[in-house]
C-alpha cells in the first residue's frame, strides 16, 4: 500500500567527489551544503552568511562576480557589535577590524572557487524583503523596526534580475550548472496565507527561469517536505523547520538525484570514516588504540 506520494526528480546532472560547489541561500542552502562538507566535496557554503530573499542573493553573487572586497565604511555598529547589511549576523563582532577581517576571508574563498565552480546552488527562502534607506538587506541585525519598509518581490523583478545576473555568472564560468530550489522552512511573521504567497512568487519565479536558462535544474525540497513527507513528525518543536530525520531524507533524495553510483558507494565510507576520526579513545597507548588507528589509515586509503 502507498501511504505517501513521492515526488519524482527527473536529473542528468552529474555531482563526483571531482565537482565543486557554491551554495547561496537560505537555510536548506546551509545544511546540504554542510553535508557536502562533511562528505568530503569540494565548496564553499554560503560566503555571506544565510540569505532568504532572492535579492539578497543576487547582491551577494553580484559582488562575487564583481570581485570587489569590502571595506571599512560599508559596516555600522549597533549594540556594540559592527555590522554589514549583507551579511549573516554569525560575521558580527566587537571590533570593527576582525569583522571585515571575517567578511573578506569568506568572500575572498567563494570569489576564487566562482570561475571554477561545477555548480552553482541556490536556494530561495522567502519573498518578503526588506529595505533600509532604499536598498534591500540580507539582514536586519535587531535595529529598530521603524527603519525598514516590508516589500513583498515580485515574479518579474526576480526573474529580470536574475537573467542579468545569471548571464553575468556564464560570461565567467560557461559550462557551469545551476540547482534552484525553495526552502520548505514556513516564515510565518505575516500569517500563513502570507507565507503561501511568498512561496508561490519562488516558485513561478523559478519556473520562469528554468524555461529561460538550460543550465539550471530544479530540486524540490520544498514539495518532498510539504508533499511527500507531509506530517508534523518531519517538522522541529517549532513546526516551522524541517527535523532532523526530514533534513537526512531531504538530503538522501539530493544524493539520489544528483550524485554518480560511484560517489554513492563512497557515502558510507566516508560516513563510517568520520564516525572513527570522532572517537575519543580512553588509552591511546594501548595496542588495541594502534590497531584502531591502522583501521582509519587503512580507510583513509581506500577512500582516497
Amino acid at each position: 500500500m502507498q501511504l505517501s506520494t513521492p515526488v519524482n526528480i527527473d536529473s542528468t546532472l552529474i555531482i563526483n567527489h571531482k565537482s565543486r560547489f557554491l551554495l547561496l541561500g537560505s537555510c536548506f542552502a546551509e545544511n546540504i551544503g554542510q553535508r557536502l562538507k562533511i562528505f568530503q566535496f569540494d565548496g564553499e557554503v554560503n560566503p555571506f552568511g544565510i540569505l532568504f530573499n532572492p535579492l539578497s542573493i543576487s547582491t551577494a553573487l553580484k559582488r562575487l562576480i564583481e570581485g570587489s572586497e569590502f571595506s571599512e565604511n560599508e559596516l555600522f555598529e549597533h549594540k556594540s557589535l559592527w555590522h554589514s547589511d549583507l551579511h549573516h549576523g554569525k560575521f558580527s563582532d566587537k571590533s570593527k577590524i576582525e569583522t571585515l577581517i571575517k567578511i573578506n576571508a569568506s568572500f575572498c574563498a567563494a570569489k576564487e572557487i566562482l570561475p571554477k565552480t561545477d555548480f552553482l546552488i541556490i536556494t530561495f527562502g522567502s519573498a518578503q524583503a526588506f529595505l533600509k534607506n532604499g536598498k534591500i538587506v540580507a539582514n536586519c541585525h535587531k535595529l529598530p523596526e521603524n527603519l525598514f519598509v516590508r516589500k513583498m518581490l515580485t515574479i518579474s523583478e526576480i526573474v529580470e534580475n536574475y537573467c542579468l545576473i545569471f548571464n553575468e555568472f556564464l560570461k565567467i564560468n560557461p559550462t557551469a550548472k545551476i540547482i534552484l530550489s525553495v526552502s520548505p522552512v514556513r516564515y510565518l511573521h505575516n500569517g500563513i496565507h502570507k507565507n503561501s504567497l511568498s512561496k508561490a512568487t519562488l516558485l513561478l519565479a523559478v519556473e520562469e527561469l528554468t524555461k529561460i536558462f538550460p543550465q539550471i535544474i530544479y530540486f524540490p525540497a520544498y514539495e518532498i517536505l510539504l508533499d511527500e513527507l507531509r506530517d508534523y513528525r518531519f517538522f522541529a518543536d517549532d513546526m516551522l523547520h524541517p527535523s532532523a530525520l526530514a533534513e537526512q531524507i531531504v538530503w538522501e533524495r539530493f544524493a539520489e538525484a544528483f550524485f554518480d553510483e560511484k560517489t554513492k558507494n563512497y557515502l558510507p565510507k566516508i560516513d563510517k570514516l568520520n564516525k572513527m576520526l570522532a572517537h575519543c579513545p580512553l588509552h591511546e597507548n594501548s595496542d588495541e588504540y594502534r590497531v584502531f588507528m591502522q583501521k582509519v589509515e587503512n580507510l583513509k586509503m581506500e577512500i582516497l
